[in-house]
């Protein structure tokens, strides 16, 4: 059951609006304590910016996570590479 503003609802009611309208009208306001304030948005808003930042440095350490493993890859790609084609080719022209 919704709070009725007591005040709103008398002031229809002495305005000649129905009962039921009034009623529904005044439950219909949103009661102080019900209402954001703004020290909650700040508070909110100082949230998110500090999540967004450790997300940030979460971000920049797994990029340069990926950057090194990439460098291993390479380094072994190009160092094995010369191997193993002179594998492929001792094994197709000199069985």
């Amino acid at each position: 059951m919704s709070i009725i503003v007591a005040e709103v609802y008398e002031a229809l009611i002495e305005a000649g609006v129905s009962e039921p309208k009034a009623r529904a009208a005044a439950a219909a306001i949103p009661v102080g304590a019900d209402l954001v304030k703004q020290q909650d948005l700040v508070a909110v808003k100082q949230e998110l910016k500090q999540d967004v930042a450790a997300v940030k440095q979460e971000l920049k350490q797994d990029v340069a996570k990926l950057q090194s493993e990439v460098a291993v890859i390479k380094s072994a790609v190009f160092t094995f590479s010369p191997v193993i084609v002179a594998l492929l080719v001792k094994l197709v022209f000199f069985p």
